[in-house]
């Protein structure tokens, strides 16, 4: 008997991130409390029960870094599977912010950054990494190319085949095995 995942949903995360970049910079926040991933990523946070992805974003901007905006285009989500004893599967949703260039942002007390830095492109990866990074240089390809991007730790989706940890009729294929996101995609 299968699960009626309408009745009992499962526990899920919803996260938001902006970027935001001017020229060839992008703004990047430290996490201090991270650990076991990247500490520098896209400055965003966690959505509340019932709150839409865009207007969580323009609440925990305002509340973490005193930046009043409206979110623009969707650029990516990212699907995070559940870690046991850390956290929920999760959905990261991406969107570009636009901000006048006269503004800076401020950390504030309490926001759970250490610090906000306008970071080169071509640098990112020198403070980002594991699925944070891929999330990054995705992002920024769609923003450039005008595309969404599906991920999954950072890695993009290839087609819409079955799920990844079913199998399609008995059969072990690259569209039924899960998806390694170490191993490059075509």
């Amino acid at each position: 008997m299968s699960t009626d995942w309408f009745a009992d949903p499962p526990p899920r995360r919803v996260g938001v991130h902006a970027l935001i970049v001017r020229g060839d910079q992008l703004l990047m926040v430290s996490r201090p409390y991270r650990i076991a991933v990247s500490r520098w990523g896209l400055p965003g946070g966690s959505a509340g029960p019932d709150e839409l992805p865009r207007r969580a974003l323009s609440r925990t901007l305002d509340e973490r870094l005193g930046l009043r905006v409206t979110p623009g285009r969707w650029l990516a989500v990212d699907h995070v599977p559940a870690t046991p004893d850390k956290h929920h599967e999760g959905l990261n949703w991406v969107f570009e912010v636009q901000i006048p260039e006269s503004v800076e942002p401020a950390v504030a007390d309490g926001s759970g950054f250490g610090d906000a830095r306008w970071i080169d492109r071509t640098a990112v990866g020198e403070l980002a990494v594991d699925h944070a990074l891929r999330r990054i240089e995705q992002s920024l390809l769609a923003a450039d190319t005008g595309e969404v991007a599906e991920l999954y730790l950072g890695v993009p989706i290839q087609g819409t085949g079955p799920h990844p940890h079913e199998s399609s009729q008995g059969r072990d294929t690259p569209a039924t095995r899960p998806l390694d996101p170490d191993t490059p995609r075509s």
